[in-house]
C-alpha cells in the first residue's frame, strides 16, 4: 500500500507539473541566468541594473538584495522528488530483489557579498526516502538535516590578477565530472573541508585545492574523514569551440586500512596526472581523456590509468536535431593479483552515473565501456535520448567494481571471460520552465558470462521519475 502511494503521489506532481508547464507556454528561458550544478556560481548582480533590462521572475525579491553599506543577500534553494523502482539490483543476490521507494531532498542556501572582494556561503540539506526495504542503502540516501555547505571567500589582486580564497565546506566539480563530481544524482550530493584558491584569466581558470570528504550520517551532523586527504591542481585552458582543455595533477592519501586488489591490507597514495581536450567543428563535437595513476597501495606499487575517447555528429538542420555519439571508456585492472603491483585505477569522487550506465553497477576500475548514444529535442522544451553500453572486464582476474567504486565480483581464479554485459539506458527530460524539470527513464541489463561465473546473475532493472523545482 505504501508502494501504491509513493507511486500515486510522483504521478499527480507530475501531471500537476506538466499542467503549470502549458500554462507558461513557450517562455524564454534565456533571458536570465540558468541555474547552476554548483548553486555557488550564479551570478543575480544584473538585478541591479535598470528595470527593462532583465526578465522578471517570481524570485526576484530573494535575489540580489541590499543590505546597504555595499553588501548584498542572495536566497535560494531547491527541492526534488524521485521515485525508484529497482529490481535485482545486485543481480538477484541480495534481498528483497524488488524494491520500491520514495527520495527527497531539499537544499536550502543564503549568498552574502560584501562588494566584491567578501564573500559568505551557507547551504542547509534536508534528505529522507520513504518505503525503502534495503535498509543497507539508507547511508547514501538519508541525511535529516545538516550544513551541506558553509565557506567564505577572500577575493584580492596579486599581480593584477584577482585570487580567490576559499575556506570550510564545499562542493567540488572538475571537468565533466568523470573524477571529481558533487554526485547531483545521489540524494545527498557529495561535499568536502578544507580550502582552495582560484584565478581567472580571458583565457585560463586555474585552481588548486586541499580538502577531505565528508562523511554522511543520518541522524547526526556530518563530520569529515580525517583518514583522507585530497589534494590537487586543475586547469582550465578556454581556447576556442575547435579545443578546449584541462589538465590536471591530483593527490589521494587514504590512511584507512583496506585491501588492493592483490588482497594485500594497508594504506594507499596515489598521484593521478591527466588531461582532457574536447571540442566542436561544425556539426561533430569530439572528446578525449587520459590519465596516468602511480604511488603505493599496501606496500604494493601502483601502476595504473584511464583513457576515454569519444565523438558525436548533430544533424542539425533536420527536425529534432538527432546527434549520434559513440563513446569508449577504459580504466586498468590488476593482471596478476601476486606480482606485487596494484594496477587497478582508482576513480577518487567521480559522477559515473552519465557514462558507465544509470543502473550504477559499474565503475572506472577494471573495465572497456563501448557507448552508443542517440539523443533527440522533439521541441524546445523536451530532450529525449537511448544510451546502449557494452561492458567488458579488463582483466577477469580482477573484480566488478560499482559506481561507488566497490568490488562487488570477483574470481581469484578468473572467470574465463570478460564480458560482463550490455546495459539499454532511456531517458526523457522535460523542462516546465527557468524553474522546474520532469525526467523519466529506464533502465536495463542483460548479464555476460563475468557476472554467470561469480554468482547469482538475475538481469537488474530501473524505472524512475522525478520532479525537481529551483528557485
Amino acid at each position: 500500500m505504501k508502494k501504491r502511494n509513493c507511486l500515486v503521489t510522483v504521478v499527480l506532481l507530475l501531471v500537476a507539473g506538466a499542467l503549470v508547464g502549458s500554462v507558461r507556454g513557450q517562455a524564454d528561458m534565456l533571458a536570465r541566468p540558468e541555474y547552476q550544478n554548483l548553486r555557488y556560481d550564479e551570478n543575480f548582480s544584473y538585478l541591479g541594473g535598470e528595470p527593462g533590462t532583465y526578465k522578471t521572475d517570481t524570485w526576484d525579491p530573494l535575489k540580489w538584495i541590499d543590505l546597504g553599506d555595499d553588501w548584498r543577500l542572495t536566497l535560494g534553494g531547491q527541492t526534488r522528488l524521485r521515485f525508484e523502482s529497482e529490481q535485482n539490483k545486485a543481480f538477484g543476490s541480495v534481498e528483497p530483489t524488488q524494491d520500491a521507494f520514495l527520495l527527497h531532498r531539499s537544499l536550502i542556501h543564503g549568498d552574502l557579498k560584501h562588494d566584491d572582494w567578501l564573500r559568505f556561503f551557507l547551504q542547509g540539506k534536508f534528505a529522507h526516502v520513504d518505503d525503502r526495504d534495503r535498509a543497507a542503502g539508507l547511508a547514501g540516501m538519508e541525511d535529516h538535516a545538516d550544513i551541506h555547505q558553509a565557506f567564505a571567500d577572500l577575493t584580492t589582486l596579486i599581480m593584477d590578477k584577482r585570487v580567490t580564497f576559499r575556506l570550510g565546506r564545499q562542493e567540488l566539480q572538475y571537468g565533466v565530472q568523470r573524477l571529481i563530481s558533487p554526485l547531483d544524482w545521489g540524494n545527498t550530493r557529495r561535499t568536502f573541508d578544507g580550502a582552495k584558491v582560484l584565478t581567472e584569466s580571458e583565457k585560463w581558470h586555474l585552481d588548486a585545492f586541499a580538502v577531505r570528504p565528508v562523511l554522511g550520517d543520518r541522524l547526526n551532523l556530518d563530520d569529515e574523514d580525517e583518514n583522507v586527504d585530497f589534494y590537487g591542481f586543475y586547469s582550465t585552458y578556454k581556447g576556442s569551440k575547435s579545443l578546449a582543455a584541462d589538465f590536471y595533477c591530483l593527490v589521494l592519501k587514504n590512511n584507512n586500512i583496506l585491501a588492493n586488489s592483490n588482497g594485500t591490507m594497508g594504506r594507499r597514495t596515489l598521484y593521478t596526472p591527466g588531461t582532457r581536450l574536447w571540442g566542436t567543428c561544425g556539426n561533430w563535437d569530439y572528446e578525449t581523456e587520459l590519465a596516468a595513476q602511480f604511488g603505493t597501495f599496501a606496500g604494493d606499487r601502483v601502476r595504473a590509468w584511464m583513457g576515454t575517447a569519444g565523438a558525436g555528429y548533430t544533424f542539425g538542420d533536420c527536425e529534432w536535431q538527432p546527434r549520434f555519439g559513440l563513446l569508449y571508456d577504459y580504466a586498468s585492472g590488476d593482471a596478476d593479483p601476486t606480482d606485487g603491483t596494484h594496477e587497478t585505477f582508482n576513480q577518487h569522487f567521480p559522477l559515473g552515473h552519465a557514462w558507465l550506465g544509470y543502473l550504477d553497477v559499474v565503475g572506472r576500475s577494471n573495465i572497456h565501456a563501448i557507448k552508443a548514444q542517440v539523443k533527440v529535442n522533439p521541441c524546445k522544451k523536451i530532450t529525449a535520448w537511448a544510451d546502449f553500453h557494452m561492458f567488458y572486464a579488463d582483466q577477469d582476474e580482477d573484480a566488478l567494481y560499482s559506481a561507488g567504486g566497490v568490488a562487488t565480483r570477483r574470481s581469484l581464479a578468473g572467470t574465463g571471460s570478460q564480458s560482463i554485459g550490455h546495459e539499454l539506458d532511456l531517458a526523457a527530460k522535460v523542462v516546465l520552465d527557468v524553474h522546474s524539470a520532469v525526467l523519466f527513464g529506464y533502465s536495463y541489463m542483460w548479464t555476460g558470462e563475468f557476472i554467470d561465473r561469480t554468482g547469482d546473475d538475475d538481469n537488474p532493472s530501473l524505472v524512475y521519475a522525478q520532479i525537481e523545482y529551483k528557485f
